[in-house]
């Protein structure tokens, strides 16, 4: 209790003011004083300012009993069921003490057993708190406005432009079920969430002829159409833009059609997605998606169409999926040209648990990524490819983090000279190891060029550092390498390092980046330059 009171009257510096202005000093933290006391149950304590030796303001305090509780009531009307719930829910002992903080969290204790037991409406009143000085005990009467007790009904949208089922399905509520304030906050906040949705009220009607009380789902639809572009560019690479053009409940069940365009010196590309969100069941997404894409690379040229759907399941912060793919290639590499068809299955879990997926300060990020798969045409191949990245971000300061990033692959089951070239690992550039080529970190064809491998590691690591609210810098390291075994060869890692400025808007960071070898070998550029949105990893 003395330290609670030295924080409570706290510290003043010695004053040659007189003795009048050091008398003010000590009423005001007896004042300060008496508030902590009466809030810790001490309401007969005195506190007496005086001045001390040297005319400092001086403090003398006898605490006196503690009061406790004696008796504890609820009042709710004539709702004598609603009173049992909020008496159950008080846990007040007796004889413990009276504290002012253990009376407010207990009248909240009430109002939220009341809100989340049938009555969402419940609202609180006055509580009466009586001391008695000749016992030192006190009686609690706590009381409550409970409102109608209600049960869920069927739940009606007043919002024509989303299907009604679509609708109930996101709905965690259950039919006659007692009205809980905390559910429909979970299913406002659900309805919130959809892209198609800038506002939503989930309110309760009157009741129905069944006693129930319909669920009331108010929409503001958000803007039905956006268009998004992005821009990149490196010395390796080239330069690049990409372009999306995006429609919102497409069908009436929240669905997203995105148009994509993508020109790049490396490749060039068209393409269009429909994602379905709670398809059949919450937290379910179903994507349908083509593309048609054209890469000219120093490792191969190809013409591509694919066609592939996948289904996903989110629980929490885990990803599960599995998705089919189909496509078609017209090949060109160091093994000659060749066209292929390529069957898939993707079978994907996850784990993600960043602050923010543009610019993450904490977290980690997992993903492990089977694909069975065949081949058809001049490629005759069965083979089974596995992938696993990982990213953690961590805070050294206000304004300093660490990151990194691993990622591994192999494939099993045939060869490098047997695959598709685009199906390969590859190793080197903006997106695997900054600082070198493009595909150059991969096993190397008889004419020098890259040919790809069956298996690849990658590492970086990051130091990010955010020196005023709109700059920062970055140095890094990133390492890796593209091997013709299907187990990742370590030993051949090369490393680049390099140091980089951030812009940050309120949405994203933009980037620039200069790295270097740190073993450079004859014909490799000195550098490497990077420009694009968002942060490497």
């Amino acid at each position: 209790m003395r330290e609670a009171l030295i924080e409570a009257i706290g510290e003043r510096s010695a004053t040659a003011n007189g003795s009048s202005s050091a008398l003010r000093q000590a009423r005001n933290a007896a004042s300060r004083a008496r508030r902590l006391l009466r809030s810790q149950g001490y309401y007969a304590a005195t506190v007496t300012p005086a001045l001390g030796v040297d005319r400092q303001p001086l403090l003398r305090i006898e605490t006196g009993p503690r009061f406790v509780v004696s008796s504890v009531a609820a009042q709710t009307g004539e709702d004598e069921r609603a009173r049992d719930t909020v008496i159950q829910a008080l846990d007040l002992p007796l004889d413990s003490p009276l504290v002012a903080q253990a009376v407010i969290d207990a009248e909240a204790r009430g109002l939220r057993s009341l809100q989340e037991q049938g009555w969402p409406d419940a609202s609180v009143g006055e509580r009466d708190v009586v001391v008695d000085h000749a016992s030192h005990t006190s009686q609690l009467t706590f009381r409550y406005a409970p409102g109608l007790w209600s049960t869920y009904g069927d739940i009606q949208s007043t919002s024509p432009d989303w299907h009604a089922p679509f609708i109930a399905r996101i709905s965690p509520l259950e039919t006659g079920a007692p009205a809980s304030r905390d559910e429909m906050l979970t299913y406002q906040r659900r309805l919130d969430a959809l892209d198609s949705v800038r506002s939503a009220r989930v309110s309760l009607g009157e009741v129905d002829a069944d006693g129930n009380r319909p669920v009331l789902v108010e929409l503001t639809p958000a803007n039905r159409h956006s268009i998004e572009t992005g821009l990149s560019y490196s010395t390796s690479e080239g330069g690049g833009g990409e372009a999306r053009w995006i429609r919102r409940n497409l069908l009436g069940s929240d669905e997203t059609l995105t148009l994509s365009g993508n020109l790049a010196t490396l490749n060039q590309s068209l393409g269009a997605e429909v994602m379905r969100p709670h398809w059949r069941r919450f937290n379910q997404t179903l994507y349908v998606h083509t593309e048609l894409k054209a890469e000219d690379t120093d490792a191969y040229t190809q013409d591509q169409a694919e066609i592939g759907a996948e289904i996903t399941r989110q629980d929490g912060r885990r990803l599960y999926g599995a998705g089919v793919r189909l496509d078609w290639s017209d090949v060109t590499d160091a093994a000659g040209q060749r066209e292929v068809i390529t069957a898939a299955l993707d079978l994907v879990a996850g784990y993600d648990s960043r602050n923010d997926p543009l610019d993450p300060t904490s977290g980690i990020r997992g993903q492990v990524k089977v694909t069975p798969a065949t081949t058809l045409g001049d490629c005759d191949c069965h083979y089974v490819q596995l992938e696993a990245r990982a990213s953690t971000y961590y805070g050294l300061g206000d304004n300093l983090v660490a990151a990194a990033r691993m990622r591994l692959g192999s494939v099993l089951g045939t060869s490098a000279t047997a695959m598709p070239a685009d199906q390969r690992f590859y190793a080197g550039g903006g997106g695997s190891a900054r600082g070198f080529d493009y595909q150059s970190l991969s096993p190397l064809a008889a004419d020098g060029t890259p040919f790809g491998g069956t298996s690849v590691v990658e590492t970086s690591f990051e130091l990010r550092w955010r020196v005023r609210e709109r700059w920062g810098v970055v140095g890094f390291v990133d390492s890796a390498m593209a091997s013709d075994t299907s187990q990742p060869d370590f030993s051949n890692i090369r490393s680049a390092a390099g140091i980089g400025v951030r812009y940050y808007f309120d949405f994203a960071p933009v980037r620039v980046d200069i790295a270097t070898p740190l073993d450079r070998r004859d014909g490799e550029d000195p550098f490497q330059i990077y420009f694009s949105l968002g942060q490497a990893f």
